[in-house]
């Protein structure tokens, strides 16, 4: 996280005040230049379960979610944001999903905007749905046109650690999600609530882009599949494919269909207006 002192106060008490009682809160402060830091000393002095770690200087966003899951330990990890607010119950229930079905790889809470007074933002609404019952190949294609929500569920570690670790490109989290969705189903636990908050201006695909670009995000550089996005991000979907316990057969087909579809996506992101 960067730069969260306007958030991350409500976000750590609704974190501390889950009703499931073994986790650790591990905070990666990106070299923040506001006064996170303060504020998360003072919880982690307070709790014995919260370990802050600054980093020297602000190394992106990716390398940041990649260090924070490079060192975590246990059964299972979620990558959490400063800004947004939980559910007292969603660790608990997520973590009774993923026990219940072992083969799955995500648990991820019902989701809800907020704006920067937590107010609800009932004009805008993200769906999800669970993929249990799908094949390896069509929860692939339904991570693809769904939203990037689940990324910040809670994720079976031993199915990240098999993955490659988040990269910094436009569309890590799809990346990641879609490797996950390949080795197992993304549950909806719906009696957790996710509160996302909304906080900045809406944005077009260019403007986003142009944030991506700035130095505390670093998620694209001179080399050429970062400066066409898209093209890289499609990249970096296909070694996903090659790299899947799928069929030969299977992964030609879905490597035939995905440029199609990632050029589709991309000409309906740029297409969108703020």
């Amino acid at each position: 996280m960067f730069n969260e002192d306007r958030f991350i106060r409500s976000a750590l008490e609704a974190l501390v005040n889950q009703d499931y009682d073994n986790f650790e809160i591990n905070i990666y402060d990106n070299c923040s230049t506001d006064n996170t830091q303060s504020i998360c000393q003072e919880f982690s002095d307070k709790y014995s379960f919260i370990k802050y770690i600054r980093q020297p200087k602000n190394i992106g966003a990716a390398e940041n979610f990649k260090y924070a899951q490079e060192n975590a330990t246990g059964k299972y990890f979620m990558w959490v944001a400063g800004h947004d607010l939980w559910s007292d119950n969603l660790i608990t229930e997520c973590v009774s999903a993923l026990e219940s079905n072992p083969t799955a790889t995500i648990s991820f809470a019902t989701s809800n905007w907020i704006d920067e007074h937590s107010s609800p933002i009932n004009s805008k609404q993200s769906g999800w749905a669970d993929t249990r019952g799908l094949s390896p190949i069509a929860r692939f294609h339904f991570c693809l046109w769904g939203n990037m929500h689940p990324i910040l569920g809670l994720i079976r570690l031993q199915s990240l650690s098999e993955s490659k670790p988040v990269q910094s490109v436009i569309g890590a989290d799809l990346v990641v999600l879609s490797e996950l969705s390949l080795k197992g189903d993304f549950i909806h636990a719906q009696s957790a609530k996710w509160s996302r908050r909304h906080f900045r201006e809406d944005e077009s695909y260019r403007q986003r882009v142009k944030r991506y670009k700035s130095k505390s995000y670093s998620l694209l550089d001179k080399r050429i599949g970062n400066t066409f996005p898209a093209l890289n991000l499609a990249v970096e979907l296909m070694k996903v494919v090659m790299r899947a316990d799928l069929t030969i057969v299977i992964k030609t087909i879905t490597l035939l269909v995905l440029l199609p579809t990632m050029t589709l996506k991309y000409l309906t992101s740029v297409g969108q207006t703020p």
